[in-house]
């Protein structure tokens, strides 16, 4: 009878339906590569929300856990990662709510990506321009929240849990051409609402 258990090294040479598949029909070594693809955007995704470190990987393994014994009844009907995602999220929330904590949402702590959002240059500051960044930052907070409830959620899905394009308008049900506008012109109300305040400060918006 043909051993339907594979070695590591062939275990990372196949995609990830495969894994998929073979992890739901018992193969316990096919879930490691899935493990260690999504891993360090988990718990990245995790530190984000509950910022403690330590907290961040026991419920990391969590995430993990509950995904394993979960994966029978996987449908593909999302991406792998968005479904993961939400797991994690899940968890993330009833952390924050056991710890009798407000949860805080990405809007509480962002931070823009600097390749697609508007980013702002600085070189070694001094107190008064830590200052500065402290206020400049709470501004971005307020620009962000009024994005409409599309534009949020988007530019949220992007820059706070690192969702691709593709896996946004998965999660979402929408098509990626109109996750892109809602992502441009949340970055152009952005760079609109920035503009005054960061041109008065000397700093740059590229």
């Amino acid at each position: 009878m043909e051993n339907t258990f594979l070695t590591s090294m062939t275990l990372d040479h196949l995609n990830e339906e495969e894994l998929i598949t073979r992890t739901q029909r018992g193969d316990t070594e096919a879930f490691t590569p899935l493990f260690h693809k999504y891993q360090p955007r988990i718990y990245n995704l995790i530190y984000r929300r509950i910022r403690n470190p330590e907290a961040a990987e026991d419920l990391c393994q969590e995430v993990f856990m509950k995904a394993w014994r979960a994966l029978p009844d996987f449908n593909r009907k999302s991406l792998f990662y968005s479904w993961l995602y939400q797991i994690a999220i899940n968890c993330s929330i009833d952390f924050l709510r056991k710890q009798n904590r407000e949860i805080v949402f990405a809007s509480e702590a962002l931070t823009v990506n600097a390749e697609e959002g508007p980013q702002i240059t600085e070189t070694h500051l001094s107190p008064h321009e830590m200052l500065e960044k402290e206020e400049l930052s709470d501004i971005i907070r307020e620009a962000v929240t009024q994005l409409t409830p599309n534009q949020h959620r988007i530019f949220n899905l992007r820059y706070r849990d690192e969702l691709s394009i593709k896996e946004i308008a998965t999660h979402l049900n929408k098509s990626e051409g109109t996750v892109k506008t809602h992502l441009y012109h949340a970055h152009k109300r952005l760079q609109d609402s920035l503009h005054p305040y960061v041109k008065m400060n000397g700093l740059t918006v590229p």
